[in-house]
């Protein structure tokens, strides 16, 4: 035995230095005959061991399977109402009549409550009297001013012509003074005459003003009356607020007041009832931030309430908050859910245990994510005699961002075991869940996946390894 390990080591040294010189000569030509070298290296190592080390079978495996893909998310959210309103009076006074209570179904328009409404016909009757008045008063000054603009007209056309009549008398007397043929008493009588009808025909062109003041007086009296018509307009707004009538079509879930009660009109006015749209409910889920990523508009949801513990409501995701929940340092995001409520099983308030459906696939191939995870190099631990990709020659190493693309891309490897021996496939993979992945293409039905090398395995791989250079060492 020392001799065959004298016999061994000799051997190696001679490998050693020719491998050099080759390397020195052409690297190439050693990188291709690695696996020859791999090769004789396992065939001693079977040489040197016992038998019963080299059966046990080193890997763990599973079939390819047809099978579901069922991908989601599990958080909480809490029910509410899609649209509900808290319906209060805009008008100060005594609820007279409330015919709704909880439960009742109400319709858009239907009588919530109604005041006592005394007090808003006076002011209505108030109000019209006002507008009366001011309507009155416009009328007569628009018929003072009718007739004023008359008399004036009439006035100034007047004096108009006793200008233009003793203005032709004053130029023929004026000529025949000047041949003496009237005396000059006579001239200065018409004279003055002339003079008296212009000072009067200028006092009643004036008079035009008296016309444009009054126009004033009635632009301030229809200003009242507008007023008027809008006090009166108030009047009959207030009437009309104090019947209260639903807004929109739901159920009664609240009502805080009772027939009888004053109320009063303010800025935070107390609520009357509360009404809910209940025949479609929605569900504020808080995903964390690890998951809202794979969270899209219209996915599937499940969900369950503690109060039907057997049974499953279906809805969809329609909004997703983009402003963040932060307690006791976990983010979350608000994901709106929607689900249909016709029977009224749903109640606001209740705690729903949310499921997100991100893919569910059926009678797919599938296998377990883990053989993604297989390493290489821990296979060709096993197998030194099995050749790298490409003839042999080393490529360099995915980076980690670059193998982050080809999972988002659904590209991968996985290491198949034909012919009592592993061999890399190249795969295609569609939708995982927490345990198994979709096979599109580079694997077919009942083939077998490694998903794991068993512990012993590698641990008598490394110690075969270890043994076999220590006889080889030790002999030398």
């Amino acid at each position: 035995m020392k001799r065959l390990l004298w016999i061994l080591g000799l051997i190696l040294v001679l490998l050693g230095a020719g491998a050099a010189g080759l390397f020195w000569y052409d690297p190439a030509l050693v990188e291709s005959n690695v696996g020859n070298v791999r090769g004789g290296l396992s065939s001693l190592t079977s040489r040197l061991l016992p038998a019963e080390e080299k059966e046990v079978f080193p890997f763990r495996l599973a079939k390819v399977e047809t099978g579901e893909i069922f991908s989601r998310i599990t958080t909480t959210g809490t029910v509410n109402p899609v649209s509900s309103v808290t319906v209060s009076t805009q008008v100060s006074g005594t609820i007279k009549d409330l015919p709704v209570d909880v439960p009742a179904r109400v319709k858009q328009g239907d009588l919530i409550a109604r005041l006592d409404q005394d007090l808003f016909r006076a002011q209505v009757l108030q109000a019209e009297a006002k507008v009366a008045k001011a309507k009155a008063n416009l009328a007569k000054e628009r018929a003072g001013v009718t007739m004023l603009k008359s008399r004036v007209a009439a006035s100034i056309e007047g004096a108009r012509a006793a200008v233009e009549n003793l203005e032709e008398k004053h130029r023929r007397n004026k000529d025949l003074v000047g041949r003496n043929l009237i005396s000059r008493d006579q001239y200065e009588s018409i004279k003055a005459e002339y003079e008296r009808a212009t000072a009067r025909f200028k006092e009643e062109s004036a008079r035009v003003d008296e016309v444009k003041v009054k126009k004033a007086v009635i632009a301030g009296i229809r200003a009242d009356v507008q007023q008027a018509q809008a006090e009166l307009e108030m009047a009959r707004v207030r009437l009309n607020r104090s019947v209260i009538r639903a807004p929109i079509s739901g159920v009664v879930i609240q009502k805080t007041v009772e027939a009888g009660q004053t109320v009063a009109a303010s800025l935070s006015s107390p609520p009357l009832v509360k009404i809910a749209e209940l025949e479609e409910m929605k569900v504020s889920a808080f995903v964390d931030e690890a998951d809202i990523g794979k969270v899209k508009v219209d996915q599937e949801v499940e969900f369950q309430v503690d109060s039907y513990p057997g049974r499953t409501f279906n809805g969809k995701v329609v909004r997703i908050f983009p402003s963040p929940l932060i307690k006791d340092n976990v983010v979350t995001y608000d994901t709106e859910i929607r689900v249909r409520n016709e029977d009224l099983a749903l109640k606001p308030g209740m705690t729903a245990n949310v499921t997100i459906i991100l893919a569910r696939r059926n009678d797919v191939l599938i296998v377990p994510s883990a053989a993604l995870r297989v390493s290489g190099r821990d296979i060709r631990q096993l197998y030194p005699d099995m050749p790298r990709r490409g003839g042999g020659r080393r490529r360099g190493r995915p980076t980690p961002e670059q193998r982050r693309r080809w999972l988002l891309e659904g590209r991968g490897a996985v290491w198949v075991y034909r012919d009592d021996k592993p061999a890399r496939a190249r795969i295609r993979f569609g939708a995982t869940d927490a345990k198994n992945m979709e096979i599109v293409s580079g694997l077919e039905a009942d083939d077998q996946v490694i998903v794991g090398i068993r512990s012993e395995a590698m641990k008598r791989a490394t110690n075969t390894t270890a043994r076999v250079r220590s006889r080889i060492l030790g002999g030398l």
